[in-house]
């Protein structure tokens, strides 16, 4: 078969398929809303869990997170835009994700600022004015790199959009501290990957910070995501492509190899 004809005929196919799931979402949002099938996203919970995490005092106000402080700035952004961008992807199908907007779109932005604050002595207005309230971070070129769901982005999010969840990992109970080493360079532990420009990050969990058992549903939140506690301050070589992608969600623990950890005294 020429060439010209069987791109026509791959494109076609895949007209045909991607109309034949677009049918599909639509006959989907139709019979929910049909039947009036309604799912809640466990609001207290979500409190519970935010306020554990140290990221709400105990007037539910948000408060800077002590342990990110000593990260640079850019990753302290990254690591509450993946935790807020997780939540919103798992709940926009939730009849009720008007008050996950709200936890997200006030606490967690709020919070990344109080943090960013405190790391640099200054106000909340001067980070607020440095930042921006979407907290974009900028590359070395100048182009976007990251940034926390605008208030525009999360406004748009959960009408009528039906998506599969993605799993919320344990990054919520996971932060990663950036360390000076003078180790040999150590190749990235991500998965098939070979790259050396690594640098060394060490594992601080939640529940050993805490000293709570996440067996404890009395104490840890029911449901919520544990890291395994001999993870706790391990330390691994990523790049710094792979260490962006672990921050905002693209791979979890999984996609790295635990075998190649490294010990750092």
């Amino acid at each position: 078969m020429p060439i010209k004809a069987r791109k026509a005929l791959e494109e076609e196919e895949r007209r045909v398929e991607e109309e034949e799931e677009q049918k599909y979402a639509k006959r989907t949002v139709e019979d929910l809303t049909r039947l009036c099938m309604k799912v809640s996203a466990p609001i207290q919970l979500i409190r519970k869990a935010v306020k554990m995490s140290g990221l709400t005092n105990n007037m539910g106000r948000p408060r800077p997170i002590s342990l990110l402080i000593a990260q640079e700035d850019t990753d302290i952004i990254k690591w509450y835009a993946g935790v807020g961008k997780r939540w919103l992807d798992f709940f926009c199908c939730c009849h009720n994700f008007r008050m996950v907007k709200t936890v997200i779109t006030y606490h967690l932005r709020f919070s990344c600022i109080l943090t960013l604050t405190e790391k640099h002595e200054s106000t909340k207005r001067e980070a607020i004015r440095h930042y921006k309230k979407d907290l974009k971070v900028l590359d070395v070129s100048g182009k976007e790199e990251v940034h926390f769901p605008t208030e525009r982005e999360v406004k748009m999010m959960g009408d009528k959009n039906i998506s599969d969840p993605k799993p919320v990992d344990g990054t919520l109970s996971l932060a990663l501290v950036r360390l000076d080493s003078d180790e040999k360079s150590h190749t990235c532990i991500a998965h098939f990957y070979e790259r050396k420009d690594t640098i060394m990050y060490s594992m601080r969990l939640l529940q050993n910070l805490l000293n709570v058992n996440p067996l404890d549903e009395v104490k840890w939140v029911k449901g919520m995501g544990a890291i395994h506690e001999s993870l706790n301050r391990k330390c691994l070589p990523l790049c710094y492509d792979h260490i962006h992608d672990l921050y905002t969600g693209k791979i979890t623990l999984q996609d790295i190899d635990c075998t190649s950890f490294v010990d750092v005294d």
